[in-house]
């Protein structure tokens, strides 16, 4: 079961559904975190795949101003929404269930602002990492100087630069876990 690492939560377990949920190892999270700890206070977050919402709850724990929580499965929305009542953060979430992509390509539409930090780990099987980092530029999904930090296995072939610049990639064992940055406009 995995665990906040970190901030006013840390230590408290989440709970998470039964097989098809691969929440980052917490000494991948951890590292993660480290690197972050400057831009996480005050952040708004996204959590795309968000499985039992381990990011993005580490992120409010941590200080986040807010957190949005997306994933496809009735499921592991409601899981999240656990989680985000057990560590009482109900007032700082909130939900979106709805396929990734069809998310990012109504976003605007929506009325959603960007955010400053988005956390994206797909399932490793179905891990479109170029698809992602493409959409999120072009939906407008992320504020210049913003991050987005992306999850999939050292198999996948990796994302190539494109409106975002890659900053930061890390390996923990089968896992890759990337930074990329949207540069400021001149």
């Amino acid at each position: 079961m995995p665990r906040i690492v970190g901030g006013t939560a840390k230590g408290r377990r989440l709970r998470s559904p039964a097989g098809g949920v691969r929440p980052a190892t917490a000494r991948a999270r951890q590292a993660l975190f480290d690197y972050l700890m400057q831009m996480i206070p005050e952040a708004r977050v996204l959590d795309l795949y968000c499985g039992s919402g381990g990011l993005g709850l580490e992120a409010l724990s941590r200080g986040a101003a807010s957190a949005h929580f997306v994933d496809i499965a009735h499921k592991s929305i409601r899981y999240t929404y656990d989680n985000v009542c057990r560590l009482g953060f109900e007032g700082r979430a909130s939900y979106t269930c709805r396929d990734v992509f069809r998310f990012l390509h109504q976003f605007q539409p929506e009325g959603f602002e960007p955010f400053d930090i988005i956390f994206a780990t797909p399932p490793y099987k179905v891990a479109q990492p170029q698809r992602i980092i493409e959409e999120i530029a072009a939906a407008g999904a992320l504020l210049p100087g913003g991050l987005v930090c992306l999850e999939y296995s050292r198999h996948t072939a990796p994302p190539v630069e494109s409106l975002l610049e890659l900053i930061r990639r890390r390996k923990y064992g089968e896992t890759v876990i990337e930074v990329w940055e949207r540069k400021s406009e001149r």
